[in-house]
């Protein structure tokens, strides 16, 4: 079995006089810090999907994260952790882990948090990040964009003109329009339609954000069974000159046949 090691991420800030506590800081910020820890050691599917076992827990000091996992990982933390304080840039992590790097600095601005990152193979600290590192990247983390989003729209209005539409792909998204978009033709809310965006697309999850609504497209799933059997009667006669139907639809679809 392989040794075992354990990674620290410590919070140290103020809560008026006082230092900060365990019991200061809320589930959803534990969480938060738990699921990007795992992200940054396991930025991808696969690799999410095989890691080893993490176990958890929080100690006081002022808040100390602690998360046990094997040597190997503890290695690779310390290794990209050093590199960044050494090089003093995330410019050249993978966008996800420059991503929770970001994030962690931005936290650190919003809550005068000092953020530091020690291990089990040195007492010495390998990373810190508070108000004056500016743990930023310069490099592009998304793609301006047009997409084609199906949905349905609800909430239209706010100060500034939008409406949210729910999709399958990416949840819930906020979508700016003008008024006069909101308001021509028929009433959309609560109704499935699809729409035509310009915005940015996250490079680290695909998701769009920032979107503005170019045009509406009517949504109907209805198919006409009449033109359906027709069109299936005119290609009938073609698909009987198929020799092999199958190596033919594998040949549309890009698969190498066997």
């Amino acid at each position: 079995m392989e040794e075992k090691g354990y990674i620290e991420v410590k919070v140290e800030s103020k809560v008026g006089i006082k230092p900060l506590k365990p019991e200061d800081v809320d589930i959803a910020e534990i969480k938060d810090i738990i699921s990007d820890v795992e992200n940054f050691l396991y930025p991808g599917r696969t690799e999410k999907t095989e890691r080893p076992h993490i176990s958890y827990k929080i100690e006081e000091g002022s808040v100390k994260h602690y998360f046990h996992l094997p040597i190997s990982a503890v290695l690779l933390f310390n290794g990209l952790s050093g590199e960044i304080a050494t090089r003093g840039t995330i410019d050249f992590l993978d966008f996800k882990r420059a991503e929770i790097i970001e994030k962690f600095q931005r936290k650190a601005l919003e809550k005068n948090y000092e953020i530091t990152f020690t291990n089990s193979l040195s007492e010495a600290k390998t990373l810190i990040i508070n108000k004056d590192t500016k743990y930023f990247s310069i490099a592009a983390n998304f793609i301006e964009t047009e997409l084609i989003l199906y949905g349905k729209i609800d909430a239209e209005g706010g100060v500034d003109p939008n409406f949210h539409i729910e999709t399958k792909e990416y949840g819930r998204l906020t979508v700016s329009a003008t008024v006069d978009q909101l308001f021509e033709g028929e009433k959309r809310l609560y109704k499935p339609y699809g729409i035509r965006v310009s915005g940015k697309q996250s490079l680290s999850d695909g998701k769009p954000y920032d979107l503005k609504l170019l045009n509406y497209i009517e949504y109907n799933p209805i198919f006409n069974r009449t033109e359906l059997d027709l069109l299936i009667e005119r290609a009938t006669p073609n698909l009987s000159k198929i020799a092999d139907v199958d190596a033919w639809l594998n040949q549309l679809r890009g698969v190498a046949n066997e």
